[in-house]
């Protein structure tokens, strides 16, 4: 690396990482995150406190006592007919209603009633059903003699334990691998856009503040963009590091198996490779940008395009190895966060490992020396961004 290219790196870097903004993000990021797991759990907690008081009107006669004994997410209030439990819905007595017809055994129709639009997938919701479907299996087994011991493994037929078979051969339970295979991905993510968000904010100021003119009379317009890319690098690592470290802990913490040393090198190695990527096209943008609202306006396509992954993440979970996942993982912008997924969810095929790899490295390759030539005429351009056809000239060069 030449003495140049250093300089800039170690200033990039240690400017960068004394900035308030990247102390806060990497501090509060995981809390950030870790809150926003907790607080609907805490919130549910609250809300099952204040119980609403549910009508209930059974013509069998035998539903009412068992759901006050075993549905306890509302205030049950026994009603004699639906036309009063109408009115007491309408007088808001009550929050809602169910009506319990006399054939409810053998035809299984229960009725809801409701002000407000219900939703099937709220817990006090799939509770109830629960119970009633357990009332009627109950009654329908009992009045073929079956015991009770047979009943109650009808209900409760199976406990799936969740364990991962490492390539050791060894046997880990994973019931919260979750956690880390959707956190990594989303900080890697994180970092990525941070230390590409610092360059395109660093490159747009200097050349607004015209600080870039007096920069290149004593370096080169390649070994300015080397340095900052490399600084800005190392600010992504150092972030990365403390983070991981805060995920280690937790998963000790919660028992999640770490992943192996072999997964963990080659998930840094897609992280550098993205970050390049991603930081040649993130200094484009500044280059040939004549503002920083400009530039934050395209760099907010180029961070939905990044993020797109994470969004098809409970897709990935199901089927790391798909058909459409492996091909999506081979195209450029989206290669470092679907294999770095891929890996930690399954064992990926090796020819998967080595065509990303390829294709990313060859991508960046392009991507650099495209940044290279547009960064050279295009930091220098003030007042007016160039076209696409101007854009076609810089890169031919």
């Amino acid at each position: 690396m030449k003495s140049k290219t250093k300089i800039v790196a170690f200033t990039e870097f240690i400017t960068n990482v004394k900035r308030k903004e990247f102390i806060i993000l990497t501090l509060l990021l995981p809390l950030i995150l870790l809150m926003s797991m907790v607080i609907p759990l805490l919130f549910m907690q609250t809300v099952s406190h204040e119980k609403e008081t549910l009508g209930v009107v059974d013509e069998t006669g035998i539903v009412l006592p068992i759901l006050k004994e075993r549905y306890t997410e509302y205030i049950l209030q026994e009603i004699e007919n639906v036309e009063d439990a109408r009115l007491f819905l309408e007088s808001k007595n009550i929050s809602s209603y169910i009506f319990i017809p006399k054939d409810f055994i053998h035809s299984g129709k229960v009725y809801y009633y409701s002000k407000i639009q219900l939703s099937s997938f709220s817990s006090a919701n799939i509770n109830l059903e629960q119970i009633l479907s357990d009332i009627v299996i109950e009654n329908l087994l009992e009045e073929k003699g079956v015991p009770k011991e047979t009943i109650n493994k009808v209900k409760n037929p199976i406990q799936m334990e969740r364990i991962t078979v490492t390539k050791a051969g060894e046997e880990k339970e994973t019931p919260f691998s979750f956690v880390s295979n959707y956190l990594l991905p989303l900080f890697l993510f994180m970092s990525i856009m941070n230390a590409g968000g610092y360059l395109l904010n660093g490159i747009v100021e200097e050349k607004e503040n015209k600080v870039v003119e007096v920069l290149l009379s004593t370096i080169s317009p390649t070994e300015l963009l080397s340095g900052k890319i490399i600084g800005l690098g190392g600010l992504g690592i150092l972030q990365i590091c403390i983070w991981v470290s805060g995920i280690v802990i937790v998963t000790q913490i919660l028992n999640i198996p770490l992943i192996s040393l072999e997964k963990g090198v080659l998930i840094m190695i897609f992280f550098v490779l993205g970050y390049l990527f991603y930081s040649s096209i993130f200094a484009m943008i500044g280059s040939v940008s004549t503002s920083t609202r400009d530039s934050q306006q395209i760099s907010a396509v180029v961070s939905f395009v990044v993020f797109i992954p994470l969004l098809l993440f409970f897709g990935i979970i199901q089927s790391p190895n798909m058909t459409f996942i492996r091909l999506l993982g081979m195209v450029p912008p989206f290669i470092p966060t679907i294999m770095i997924m891929r890996i930690l969810l399954s064992e990926v095929p090796l020819i998967d490992i080595l065509i990303s790899l390829f294709i990313l490295t060859a991508s960046l390759i392009i991507m650099a020396k495209v940044t290279s030539k547009v960064f050279k005429i295009g930091i220098l351009m003030y007042g007016k961004k160039p076209n696409i056809t101007e854009l076609i000239k810089l890169i031919r060069g």
